[in-house]
């Protein structure tokens, strides 16, 4: 492996940090990778795949991709395999049909909703004939910022994604490795380290709630240059205050 560039080096301290702080993966520990495609999953599997001197290095690692089924271009398997055995991590890639599910004339919710639904389905069972007892997601922190607003403005509720999840009575945790790495840093991560650009073929990809909410913070940002907006919406997760008096 080449010599780790600056960024490099910043992205690997900031998945330690957030890995150490809330003890993500422990010596013996059995991690699934959920790997979408886009950069975000390929990036921190291959950060976890480094072992980090500061992390230990006693953890084994499989990454796993869930095809939804939605038509792609015919090199899209090969070049995700490729770079699976180029990053030397045991794999699976698991065809499925979710897509004609989410997009069915009879579905009642939102399509991204029930393929996000279907696929960790998957991703649990997997996980479970594996024997893994971690799965890890490449969830960064815009997403964070972004689920929270998302949360707020569609299902009337407080809630986000947490760094650490406990699922099936503890058998099995969600981590969230990235949960201190902005998007921007690892597009131009990917774009030094030449990752492949593999597209879903979701016919609503770049018009989700979630492209509307992004949207809607690069616009507050733009209009308040001395505010971080970003910063401040990830810390007021840490600062929850319920019994506020005006």
């Amino acid at each position: 492996m080449k010599n780790p560039t600056k960024l490099h080096k910043l992205l690997r301290k900031q998945m330690e940090k957030a890995i150490l702080e809330y003890k993500m993966i422990e010596k013996g520990d059995r991690v699934l990778v959920g790997v979408s495609g886009g950069v975000d999953s390929l990036t921190l599997l291959r950060l976890l795949a480094e072992r980090s001197s500061y992390i230990d290095p006693n953890f084994t690692i499989t990454a796993v991709h869930i095809d939804l089924g939605f038509k792609k271009n015919k090199g899209y398997w090969y070049t995700l395999e490729h770079f699976f055995k180029d990053t030397d991590v045991e794999y699976q890639i698991i065809p499925t049909q979710i897509s004609k599910i989410a997009f069915a004339c009879e579905a009642t919710k939102n399509p991204c909703f029930i393929c996000s639904h279907y696929r960790r389905k998957k991703i649990y069972k997997i996980a479970h004939q594996l024997g893994c007892n971690k799965i890890a997601y490449g969830h960064h922190k815009d997403d964070i910022i972004e689920t929270l607003l998302m949360n707020i403005l569609y299902s009337r509720k407080i809630e986000s994604m947490s760094p650490v999840q406990e699922i099936f009575k503890g058998n099995i945790y969600i981590i969230r490795p990235l949960t201190y790495v902005y998007e921007h840093m690892i597009k131009k991560f990917s774009k030094e380290n030449k990752f492949p650009v593999l597209k879903s073929g979701c016919p609503v990809d770049g018009y989700t709630r979630r492209d509307k909410v992004k949207a809607i913070i690069k616009e507050l940002q733009k209009q308040e240059k001395k505010a971080n907006i970003k910063e401040n919406i990830f810390k007021s997760l840490r600062h929850v205050n319920i019994s506020f008096e005006p």
